[in-house]
């Protein structure tokens, strides 16, 4: 198949499932505001590998942590190439409508940064390609703060949504 041919039916076969995702965004400005949104949220997800920083308990040194993996969105690409546990809480509210697995990843990838005390960094900033975009005041994540758990939004509703589906 030529690739045209692949575009195009990639393409119908997207703004079919948005139709069907969305029923109720009928009126065309807003389907297309509403398309571009959701197309610039799944084009922000990605891969990160590596350390992130942390302040110790008595914030007196930062360290290093062991590199790790996170998957996830990001708020915007070019700005904020890092992952936040707030903003992902609120995009997961989209993300599971539009494809539950690929939010279940994402929720897995977050839930797997719990640390033992229970905290979660606000912000995910693991290896250097991560870290060159983001202010170098801004790079260690410090366990005095954290963010309220948003991310129990998309759980919540993932769960109304399985639990409507049993019935």
């Amino acid at each position: 198949r030529r690739g045209e041919d692949l575009l195009r039916e990639q393409s119908c076969a997207f703004h079919s499932r948005f139709k069907q995702t969305f029923p109720r965004i009928r009126n065309q400005s807003e389907v297309k505001v509403a398309k571009a949104a959701l197309s610039n949220l799944l084009g922000g997800i990605t891969y990160f590998y590596g350390p992130g920083l942390q302040w110790n308990a008595n914030r007196t040194e930062i360290q290093e942590t062991e590199p790790y993996e996170l998957f996830t969105d990001v708020p915007s690409r070019s700005t904020f190439p890092r992952g936040f546990l707030w903003d992902s809480g609120f995009h997961n509210l989209l993300i599971h409508r539009w494809d539950r697995r690929l939010s279940l990843e994402i929720i897995r990838n977050w839930a797997q940064r719990v640390d033992p005390l229970g905290w979660i960094a606000r912000e995910q900033i693991p290896g250097e390609e991560a870290r060159s975009k983001v202010p170098p005041p801004y790079r260690a994540q410090d366990p005095r703060y954290a963010n309220p758990p948003s991310m129990l939004l998309p759980i919540l509703a993932l769960a109304t949504q399985a639990e409507n589906s049993d019935s």
